[in-house]
């Protein structure tokens, strides 16, 4: 099955940790695990293909006008999206893995 969404989160995961990996259960669940800059211990990021296009798509839509005219839609969806990983790993204790739902990045309380 092919996963555009997927392969280009980890594309871009990638160019802080070479290390990011991804694994995909039956039910076409993902789960990313990479190390961001000043962890010692890996995050957990978990969603489905659907629900991470959906994500960068209405991130993309919200935000490329102001942030990143010059973008497409998906390549400023993807760009809010690592800005939030980044503002979650760096203000919150993350011991649990994140999820993308359909609604967006969804992080532990």
């Amino acid at each position: 099955m092919d996963r555009p969404f997927l392969a280009e989160l980890l594309r871009r995961l990638r160019m802080s940790d070479p290390s990011a990996s991804a694994t995909v259960d039956r039910d076409g669940r993902a789960t990313v695990l990479w190390r961001p800059e000043g962890r010692t211990e890996p995050v957990a990021l978990t969603f489905t293909e659907q629900d991470l296009a959906a994500t960068v798509r209405a991130g993309g839509e919200d935000c490329r006008d102001d942030l990143w005219p010059g973008s497409s839609i998906d390549q400023a969806g993807f760009s809010i999206l690592l800005v939030h990983l980044d503002e979650v790993v760096a203000t919150r204790v993350v011991t649990e893995p994140l999820r993308i739902t359909a609604q967006g990045l969804v992080w532990p309380t």
